[in-house]
């Protein structure tokens, strides 16, 4: 690429330094999470066979009691070592096919589906971040409003053995906006079968 004669050396606007003022930025935003602090996280353990009865409600009840209806938190939803993860990913599989051959003003904006080979062992079905967890929790572990990117668990079988385990991971002292970073962190380390996966 020809150099821009009329570019001066010391303008820092110019684009020559764009890469270096980016990584300064990015440094800054370190030195802001660095100074954040993560709470100890919270389990509820959650049997796969209450999945779309009453006891659905009871449970985000509860998380709902614990955390208050604000709460800057990331999540995650796991399963137990009893969850036979060959039926989740037939469960996964089914929910999407049954949902595209719905017509378009009928179908549940579910969670996307990651591909297999990038999660094929782990035993985590989602991550993700919010500031109001508990409420956000209720869509996942319920069901959401159609057009709301969630598990929609309540269209899910309940005669799949084992337990669900929600974590909860309380975040102060960094702004709402960097919690991104802290769950694609999480989605590096026990990478998600459901859910977007390097948002920032």
């Amino acid at each position: 690429m020809p150099e821009n004669l009329n570019i001066d050396p010391n303008d820092k606007s110019a684009p020559r330094n764009l890469i270096a003022r980016t990584a300064e930025t990015l440094r800054g935003l370190a030195d802001q999470l660095e100074a954040g602090e993560l709470f100890d996280p919270i389990e509820w353990i959650i049997p796969m066979a209450h999945i779309g009865t009453e006891s659905m409600q009871a449970h985000c009840n509860e998380i709902e009691d614990r955390l208050g209806k604000k709460h800057l938190a990331v999540y995650a939803v796991c399963f137990d070592d009893a969850v036979p993860l060959e039926r989740i990913h037939k469960v996964v599989d089914d929910n999407k096919a049954k949902n595209k051959a719905l017509p378009v003003q009928e179908r549940r904006a579910f969670a996307r589906v990651n591909k297999r080979k990038g999660c094929l062992d782990s035993r985590c079905l989602y991550v993700g971040k919010s500031e109001k967890v508990a409420e956000r929790l209720r869509q996942h572990l319920i069901e959401a409003h159609p057009a709301t990117y969630a598990i929609h668990l309540k269209h899910w079988p309940n005669d799949i053995p084992g337990n669900l385990v929600v974590k909860v991971i309380g975040v102060a002292g960094v702004a709402s906006m960097m919690l991104p970073f802290i769950e694609d962190q999480m989605a590096k380390e026990m990478p998600p079968i459901l859910g977007k996966r390097g948002s920032v």
